[in-house]
């Protein structure tokens, strides 16, 4: 209670400041929670953009309902082309100062986007902020998760890569509230199915934009039986080896990058050794090297599918 009481007493951050972005699939269960925890975060929003990703349940209508409720609503539907598409589509038509994500089945918590605004607002070396996290099933109860709390532990008095590299705290796009402009200084979302989120922070890192973490537990993700992190974790493995091996080739070679610190280098090939993700790493620094210089957004890795077949079998 004293957290709500501390937080409802600071002064608004301004009104109309926050596009959101939803990219919709087959949560027709849980969009009508998830949009619905948007519209009560306040003033601070201006708008929620709803992109329908060819679902094939009854999301649509769903949404559709819950769209011809409030102005601020922008939704449509399209056929099926994957969370990042989506999500680059959206953030595009946005026309907010910052711009955050939620999926379809998480939950923002009272306040988030006051406090995550205000965090950007005081902290002019950051251009990212996310918040800690609390996790709940598929009937909102809360439940604990022990891999996530590893990885919060890990991060303290760490490099920032190190410790995503190591396990991606930040855990989710649903996490990310940004400033607009920032997809204009480092691309967009890239083409991976499981670790965009990861690569998108990364490559804000490589490239000096740096990432505030408000401590508060400020976003409900939802764990349940289609989210992606339960499916072939090989595949995990060689999205998880492409997107380490982009961060490090634009943080050390990419023309101009300065001098790297010596220390950090050493913390972040014991956590490559630590996941035995050496094997495939260097092989993607490698080809990055002589095609994308490290940006995954851009690079032809991803569409490579010789080179990936590769990668798996060595994951």
């Amino acid at each position: 209670m004293f957290g709500l009481f501390r937080k409802d007493r600071q002064p608004s951050p301004g009104t109309g400041r926050v596009s959101v972005v939803i990219p919709l699939y087959n949560h027709a269960a849980y969009i009508t929670a998830a949009v619905k925890s948007v519209l009560a975060q306040g003033a601070v929003l201006r708008e929620v953009i709803v992109i329908d990703d060819g679902s094939s349940d009854d999301s649509d209508t769903v949404m559709r309902r819950i769209a011809a409720s409030d102005a601020r609503i922008h939704f449509r539907s399209r056929s099926n082309q994957g969370a990042h598409a989506t999500i680059n589509e959206a953030v595009r038509e946005t026309t907010g100062e910052f711009v955050a994500i939620l999926n379809s089945d998480d939950l923002y918590m009272p306040g988030r986007l006051d406090a995550l605004v205000r965090r950007l607002d005081t902290d002019a070396g950051a251009d990212l902020a996310a918040s800690s996290i609390a996790f709940i099933d598929s009937n909102d109860k809360t439940i604990s998760n022990e891999w996530y709390a590893e990885a919060m532990a890990f991060r303290v008095g760490r490099d920032m890569g190190a410790a995503l590299v190591n396990a991606n705290f930040l855990m989710t796009t649903s996490n990310y509230l940004f400033r607009r402009n920032l997809t204009a200084r480092i691309g967009e979302f890239a083409a991976l199915r499981y670790t965009h989120d990861l690569d998108f922070a990364l490559r804000a890192t490589a490239l000096g934009h740096g990432i505030t973490l408000v401590e508060e537990p400020l976003l409900r993700y939802r764990l349940h039986a289609s989210n992606t992190i339960s499916e072939d974790h090989r595949k995990v493995r060689v999205e998880w080896a492409a997107t380490a091996a982009a961060y490090l080739t634009l943080l050390w070679d990419r023309p101009g990058a300065p001098e790297p610190d010596w220390k950090a280098t050493g913390a972040i090939t014991e956590v490559l050794r630590r996941h035995e993700l050496t094997r495939m790493v260097e092989p993607c620094m490698a080809y990055l090297r002589r095609h994308g210089g490290g940006r995954l957004d851009t690079s032809p890795l991803l569409g490579d599918e010789t080179f990936r077949t590769l990668l798996l079998d060595w994951a």
